[in-house]
């Protein structure tokens, strides 16, 4: 009984002390202002420290959070960044691409302007429009003012001849057909020679030439404009190889054509000379000889 009195005195002389010392504390900082230094003193040295220890992991969890996110980002950047230079490295080749066919057409208007000077570029849609002849397709027609006999060549020399005409299309039989001959020319000598074409498709003949004709290796042939069926002057190709053999009649001649007829894309249709002869007929009566040669 008498701890529990005593117990009780002192927690009543604490509370006692306690509330004079606030008293005394209210009245001093009414008075003297001394206690806002103190409160500042006890902020700087105690609490602050305190505040910044209690709120590290909550700051280091958000620059974790924080960071994630950041990576999170950077991947999905990275990755449309790939994409996106995927994208223009293809627009990239594209454009070269169209460059150089760009460079390619200009240079085929350039060397067909030298031979005539209205002419159109056409592209092949199939190269093998014939079974049994060196016969292409190509994408012009009737609507594109094509017609039957029209001469075409290549950016180097004569590639053929238009055979059919539909409205969007047409054939074109090359010079490379073994039915299909050309009147030609020496340019070095003026003489006139027949060029057909052989079974290699990038080799040509010249039939029954005398032994005695003035012809060599590196000649240039071009079309002579007889027989009225090609434009004179367009460069057929160059003589790789000649046999003149006495004991024979007629001379064994080869000729390289300038164009490459067995690898074609684009052909060049020129609109200054009409054949008057029809291309037609002219393959028939050698589809005729030939069978004659052969009976």
């Amino acid at each position: 009984m008498f701890n529990i009195n005593n117990n009780r005195s002192g927690e009543i002389y604490s509370f006692v002390i306690f509330v004079a010392i606030s008293i005394a504390v209210i009245f001093l900082d009414y008075k003297y202002k001394q206690v806002e230094y103190l409160r500042s003193v006890i902020n700087d040295i105690i609490v602050y420290p305190i505040f910044n220890l209690s709120s590290i992991p909550r700051t280091l969890i958000n620059n974790i959070i924080s960071e994630t996110k950041n990576i999170e980002l950077l991947e999905e950047e990275i990755a449309n960044l790939r994409q996106e230079n995927m994208r223009l490295k293809i627009q990239v080749q594209e454009f070269e691409g169209l460059k150089e066919e760009n460079k390619r057409l200009r240079k085929i208007k350039v060397q067909s302007e030298r031979i005539s000077k209205k002419q159109l570029i056409a592209k092949i849609i199939s190269d093998s429009a014939s079974p049994t002849k060196n016969i292409v397709a190509i994408d012009k027609g009737k609507n594109d003012g094509v017609f039957v006999g029209q001469n075409v060549i290549g950016i180097k020399g004569l590639i053929g001849q238009v055979i059919e005409t539909t409205f969007v299309s047409s054939k074109v039989i090359l010079i490379n057909d073994i039915s299909h001959n050309v009147p030609g020319e020496i340019n070095r000598t003026g003489e006139k020679v027949i060029v057909s074409g052989t079974k290699d498709k990038n080799k040509l003949e010249i039939d029954f030439l005398a032994v005695n004709t003035d012809i060599k290796v590196g000649d240039i042939v071009s079309t002579s404009g007889l027989g009225e069926r090609f434009k004179a002057k367009i460069p057929i190709g160059k003589v790789i190889s000649v046999v003149q053999d006495p004991e024979r009649e007629f001379s064994q001649v080869e000729i390289n054509s300038f164009e490459n007829l067995e690898n074609l894309t684009d052909l060049i249709l020129i609109w200054d000379y009409k054949p008057s002869v029809n291309t037609n007929d002219n393959l028939d009566n050698n589809e005729n000889q030939e069978s004659k040669d052969n009976e």
